[in-house]
């Protein structure tokens, strides 16, 4: 046993003189040209056992190095490679500064397969300074230490940028400068992405957890390699991609909802709910059966909510030399969230000069749950340094399973009409849905270094998203109260079932060639590539609608339980025969483009044309004879660009831009359907519909006083011909229909951005401010005034665009000690007046109300691997209020969001 112990003890003490024998190499890594730190350069030998990457600040660490000789290398995208011999002792603590010479011109001695940092803050000022366009950049570690857990919160935090969402808060897009979702695209690894939603383009992004992202990139201003369909700009969601050292990191948080501890949380069975209608199941001849539709999905359960929990796991590690890089990352959320609403519909009053009335005050309530799993690989192998392959693969996930419960009063007429305040009949409308999206996008390219001019790089993707709703399932039952408050019975009105699903799929390719060189020592790049898409989509609707059984006498049923409702199949063969919602629908694009870069001392000019052919349709999927079919649009858009990027310091700069761009019809827009709404106010498609086009101008002055600072100072002026917009048809008709139309011949947006992001110690200030204006004229109703022969008299009147905010603000104060590894941010926002909707009436539209928002959150690491965190959201517990003039229309109030978790990164 003694022998053991002195074995044991000699051991330590050998190891440990071992160990202090070992060297340690460190510095800083910097541009040799402009003397600015380069985070995320790779140093390592030759071997490449021992690479690390530079932090933030530029600096590294190799340490544990066994004395001896070593080759040191250093690569960093755009720099030429730096090598150096050294020879350290025992013991030594070696310092090696190391400045890196850019060659971007020179690719016969340049690999542009390094690894740069991107996830930084400083890595992020870095790539909007060195940009060729207009940009914003959102990094991970922002991302990470902000408030927020998905991409929509995140980019709510980007100047001129606001999120559009829903009544229940499952649904999130992006405005980019006062321009709703409709003139924006969304990529994911910079290809286009394909949209679940049955109707639009775009995607929801609330189901895309921020914890995978690498970095988000808002473009402001297009290049002519960029696709053309981006008025407003275009969001680029870049997930993480292989590390040069090995990275794990693990994530779990768990959180609760202020409204759940106010109320209870409604839920429904999801166990007899049919994934398929009776016509799926049968045939399309069967005649559908009571027995047929499920109950239990209509039986609501006030329960208490469980908490909400997220985690997350991320790995990459590069194998075989560092020539194949391996990244995986998963995230799964289970949210509980919901809302209190109330929505008041108003229509003319004829007794009050036709001005707006309400009819009915609702009051909604809703309880979600939702499922987000989100699941990423990346893998890219390095053939040699002149050729690289590369696999990206993302697929996310979305269920959400919604109770919403309205009591819906009458102010005016409605079973007997009202006497006075508290009486009149009453109406609960409850709802039962699950939802099922599936997004996958997987994207397979190559770059290739063919001499010492030309670069060839290719991509091949393949993009598909699917959206399932089976059995939305609606009841209605109403009562009525007397004038002596007394209350009739709760009577059966009736119940109908939906079943939707679509599939919306791309397949592109793109290909892009580059030549560099210099001339008379000018660096000048010219770039030719093109695209070609085409995508598939379809969507199916079926619903059935069971009306109540009446008695001997013709009464209404009384109602007791969903379990004892009697009722009759109203339409047995649903709708799926007839229905003006299945369609499918296609679009090919193809797209071709020629650019040029010039690269004096102090200006770069950036310019070119691309040109992009589009061929879209739709059929329905049962052929209607009484309407239009079979309908097909072909046009050209030739779409110049020029970018100017003046150096006014090594630090600041100027930039200014013009280029054109198109919005392309949402593809259910182009289908002629029309379907009859509630309180006269229909909804109409249109196969005449143009595309919308635009004239855009930027100047921003850029001012990076620090690594991860900066100040901007932005300009914008955009001219659109043809604006898309619900317009309102048929004021004569008696009926109100919203239609999307080409509302003008032209409208006009133009705005200021202002960025500012400071440390002074361990305080900092980071804010961004926007002011947009727009106008558009449109027509609208005079409510008092009669034309001849009875007619409505319409007047053309100036507004914004719908969806413009016209004053949004964040600001933010953190705090940050590195020593101790706690970081705090107190962030606020304020968004002003944003026209939501359009009315009928000459001065009056549906407008929210300013709001002002608070987030607080903060991390402090417990050792080197651990760190503890907490996000909380909506402190001042702000509520979404829309009025037309002085009438309150809706109401949502979400309340606030906690959540406290703990990190592991190795």
């Amino acid at each position: 046993m003694i022998r053991k112990l002195y074995f044991f003890i000699f051991f330590v003490l050998f190891t440990t003189a071992a160990w202090a024998q070992n060297a340690t190499l460190k510095g800083h890594i910097t541009d040799k040209q402009t003397g600015e730190v380069l985070p995320g350069a790779v140093i390592h030998f030759d071997d490449y056992k021992n690479a690390v990457s530079a932090n933030e600040k530029g600096e590294y660490t190799l340490a544990n190095i066994t004395p001896g000789e070593y080759k040191v290398k250093v690569k960093f995208i755009g720099y030429s490679e730096f090598e150096q011999k050294i020879k350290i002792g025992a013991g030594q603590v070696m310092l090696l500064d190391i400045k890196l010479e850019s060659k971007t011109n020179d690719l016969k001695t340049v690999t542009v397969f390094g690894k740069l940092d991107k996830e930084s803050e400083a890595a992020g000022r870095t790539s909007e300074k060195n940009a060729d366009n207009i940009t914003n950049v959102v990094t991970a570690k922002v991302m990470e230490r902000s408030p927020d857990i998905n991409a929509a919160n995140v980019l709510s935090r980007v100047s001129g940028v606001t999120i559009q969402r829903n009544t229940g808060g499952d649904e999130a897009y992006a405005i980019i400068r006062g321009l709703e979702p409709r003139y924006n695209n969304t990529l994911i690894n910079g290809v286009k992405v394909t949209s679940p939603d049955e109707k639009s383009r775009y995607v929801s992004l609330d189901i895309v957890p921020s914890d995978m992202l690498q970095r988000i990139e808002v473009s402001k201003s297009l290049l002519p390699e960029m696709e053309g369909d981006a008025i407003g700009g275009t969001v680029n969601l870049i997930f993480k991609d292989a590390p040069d050292t090995m990275l794990l990191k693990a994530t779990a948080q768990v959180g609760y909802s202020q409204i759940f501890l106010d109320r209870k949380f409604y839920t429904f069975s999801k166990q007899d709910i049919q994934q398929q209608s009776p016509s799926a199941r049968y045939g399309s001849s069967y005649t559908a059966q009571p027995g047929d539709f499920s109950r239990s999905n209509l039986d609501f359960e006030p329960k208490t909510a469980l908490p909400s929990t997220v985690v997350g796991l991320t790995y990459g590690k590069r194998f075989l030399d560092g020539k194949l890089g391996i990244m995986l990352s998963d995230n799964f959320q289970n949210q509980y969230y919901g809302s209190n609403s109330q929505f008041n519909p108003v229509v003319p009053n004829p007794q009050n000069d036709f001005k707006p009335g309400i009819t009915d005050v609702s009051n909604l309530t809703y309880s979600n749950q939702q499922l987000n799993n989100g699941l990423s690989f990346h893998a890219d192998y390095k053939i040699d340094d002149h050729n690289q392959i590369l696999v990206n693969n993302v697929l996310l996930y979305s269920y959400l399973a919604q109770a919403r419960l309205s009591i819906d009063t009458s102010i005016v007429g409605g079973n007997g009409g009202r006497v006075g305040p508290g009486t009149g009949s009453v109406v609960n409308d409850d709802r039962s849905l699950t939802q099922k999206e599936f997004l996958e996008n997987l994207k397979l390219e190559g770059k290739h270094i063919l001499s010492k001019h030309f670069l060839f790089d290719w991509a091949g993707v393949f993009s598909t998203s699917t959206k399932k709703v089976p059995d939305e399932a609606d009841i209605s039952i109403d009562h009525k109260i007397n004038a002596d408050f007394t209350s009739t019975p709760y009577y059966f009105d009736g119940i109908s079932h939906t079943w939707q699903h679509n599939n919306d799929k791309d397949e592109s390719g793109l290909a892009n060639l580059t030549y560099r060189a210099r001339v008379k020592d000018i660096p000048v790049e010219i770039k030719v590539g093109g695209l070609y898409r085409h995508k598939d989509r379809y969507n199916a609707e079926d619903q059935y609608n069971l009306k109540p059984d009446t008695d001997a006498s013709g009464k209404k049923q009384q109602f007791t339980s969903i379990y004892n409702a009697q009722w009759t199949v109203y339409n047995a063969k649903g709708t799926a025969g007839y229905d003006v919602n299945n369609y499918t629908a296609f679009e090919d694009i193809s797209a071709g483009y020629a650019e040029f870069k010039v690269s004096f001392p102090k200006l770069d000019i950036f310019g070119g044309v691309r040109e992009e052919h589009t061929s879209q349709g739709f059929d329905y999927i049962t052929f209607i004879p009484t309407l239009e079919n079979d309908v097909r649009k072909n046009y050209t858009d030739m779409l110049p660009s020029l970018q100017l990027n003046y150096k006014l310091t090594d630090k600041s700069q100027l930039r200014a831009s013009f280029f054109e761009s198109i919005s392309r019809p949402n593809y259910y827009e182009l289908v002629p359907y029309t379907i009859q709404g509630v309180s006269g106010i229909n909804e109409m498609g249109n196969p005449a519909l143009k595309h919308a086009t635009a004239d855009n101008f930027d100047l921003r002055y850029e001012l990076y006083p620090k690594d991860d600072e900066q100040i901007f100072v932005s300009a914008f002026y955009k001219k659109l011909y043809n604006p898309i917009e619900l317009a309102l048809t048929g004021f004569g008709s008696g009926d109100i229909t919203y239609t999307p139309e080409n509302v003008a011949p032209q409208a006009t947006i133009e705005g200021i951005e202002l960025v500012y992001t400071k440390y002074f110690g361990h305080f900092g200030v980071s804010a961004n401010y926007a002011y947009i204006y727009s106008n558009v004229k449109s027509l609208k109703v005079v409510p008092d005034s009669v034309g001849p022969n009875n007619t409505t008299i319409t007047k053309l009147q100036s507004r914004p665009l719908q969806g413009q905010t016209n004053n949004s603000l964040n600001a933010s104060l953190m705090y940050r000690d590195k020593h101790h590894g706690i970081y705090v941010q107190l962030a606020y926002q304020y968004l002003g007046k944003t026209l939501s909707q359009v009315y009928a009436n000459y001065g009056y539209d549906y407008y929210t109300q300013p709001q002002s928002f608070l987030a607080l959150s903060g991390e402090k690491a417990l050792d080197r691997h651990f760190t503890i965190f907490g996000k909380f959201n909506n402190l001042l517990n702000t509520p979404t209020t829309i009025k037309i003039n002085d009438i309150t229309v809706g109401q949502n109030i979400y309340k606030a969001n906690y959540n406290i978790g703990l990190r592991y990164t190795h």
